[in-house]
């Protein structure tokens, strides 16, 4: 070997062993799409797990998106057991790709395995649920390259690599509906609140709205005698007097609902009958001044 040869040797085996140490360095968690089944008949409902295994890193946002060929019908996004508990971005459907955002407080290390405590398993970032169509063949699921941020103080953003999974629909029909049969209502906080980093420092109602099993569907609210209307967190309230009572409801994908209420603020009426008192006196003397006048131009 020349000893040009041999540098252009060493430069190669070089470039490879850093590129192969900035891929972990980027590439430092990895997300998996499990399905339910790896067969399902037409027409049957099935879900696809999306898991992330933080690889000992600790993150606390996540953001990435999940796309599928045709031939099946995306349903609903279960959230009830994710590892994320505020959502930026809920789950939503955009042709065949389904788009999120969403934030885990205090951070996600693993779950710990309750067989060898010592090591962590991966955690559920959201389930989504499908029903097969009317061919059978093979329907391809995949995620984008997913961006995470680690609860590091910074915020460091780090990726992970895309993943894929499939499923195949035989040639037979299997009317399955998929249902999650535990589970119970939701449950549901919420608060009035002030910040002149929200919404200009009006009143905001910030809610945080769980369901265990199947996930949370929807949250309406009602301002007194205002109709009900879906809400996303945080909402501006259209009532800024704050004389409204506030209705909330919460509603999971079972159809079970939880409604709270948070009471208005009562009018401060000995500032009411003090200002009143003034606008009366004021309105007298103007009304006898005016009447003085008259009497004297006469």
């Amino acid at each position: 070997m020349t000893k040009k040869q041999f540098l252009q040797a060493f430069i190669f085996i070089l470039f490879f062993i850093l590129n192969l140490f900035l891929t972990n360095k980027i590439f430092a968690t990895t997300l998996t799409l499990n399905p339910s089944k790896d067969s399902v008949g037409i027409g049957e409902q099935f879900y696809v797990d999306l898991m992330l295994n933080p690889e000992n890193k600790s993150i606390n946002a996540i953001s990435g998106d999940i796309s599928f060929s045709n031939n099946i019908s995306f349903l609903r996004a279960e959230n009830g057991k994710s590892m994320v508990n505020l959502w930026v971005e809920q789950p939503k459907l955009d042709v065949n790709t389904v788009s999120f955002a969403g934030v885990i407080s205090n951070g996600f290390d693993g779950v710990i395995d309750p067989f060898n405590q010592s090591q962590k398993l991966p955690g559920l970032i959201t389930r989504l649920v499908f029903e097969a169509g009317e061919k059978s063949g093979q329907v391809n699921f995949s995620t984008s390259t997913f961006s995470l941020n680690l609860n590091d103080g910074l915020g460091t953003e780090i990726k992970a690599p895309s993943t894929s999974s499939f499923v195949k629909i035989g040639n037979f029909v299997n009317k399955i509906i998929y249902e999650n049969k535990t589970g119970g209502v939701p449950e549901l906080e919420a608060y009035v609140t002030r910040d002149i980093n929200i919404f200009n420092n009006k009143y905001t109602l910030v809610f945080k709205a769980t369901d265990k099993e199947t996930g949370v569907k929807s949250v309406m609210i009602k301002e007194g005698r205002r109709d009900w209307k879906e809400i996303e967190n945080p909402y501006l309230l259209e009532d800024q007097s704050r004389h409204s009572t506030i209705m909330l409801e919460a509603t999971n994908f079972k159809g079970e609902s939880i409604v709270i209420k948070i009471d208005k603020i009562p009018y401060d009426w000995k500032s009411l009958i003090q200002i009143s008192i003034i606008v009366i006196i004021i309105i007298t003397s103007f009304i006898l001044i005016f009447k003085k006048i008259y009497a004297h131009k006469k």
